[in-house]
């Protein structure tokens, strides 16, 4: 049976690209990699990604040092996770909701209309 993927959600007010990139750079540094990312507009972003289980903690304390809090469900996920015997190689999912907030506008994207 596979396991589930670790489900995190956290909240920022650092600028969007910033935290971003700061959330990727800690997932790169902790050993992961990401696997999948979905921007919602300017208000929210998804992640998937994949780390080395001894990086969870790394990564979390990373992300917290770039602004980006985990909420308190996430943060007892993590040390949950964190703190089960697991063989030196495994592997660990996580996906990751990551909310901005602030006073900006919503992001419009324009679509071209399809001719036809």
């Amino acid at each position: 049976m596979r396991p589930r993927p670790l489900m995190l959600a956290a909240i920022t007010r650092c600028e969007r690209h910033q935290a971003t990139s700061a959330v990727t750079d800690a997932i790169m540094a902790a050993g992961g990699w990401l696997v999948d990312s979905t921007q919602f507009s300017n208000l929210a972003m998804a992640l998937r990604f994949v780390l080395p289980a001894e990086g969870l903690t790394p990564w979390a304390a990373a992300v917290a040092e770039a602004g980006v809090r985990l909420d308190e469900d996430s943060q007892a996920r993590l040390a949950t996770q964190a703190a089960k015997p697991r063989e030196p190689d495994t592997e660990i999912t996580a996906g990751l909701n990551l909310t901005f907030l602030h006073d900006e506008p919503d992001l419009r994207q324009t679509v071209p209309a399809i001719p036809g």
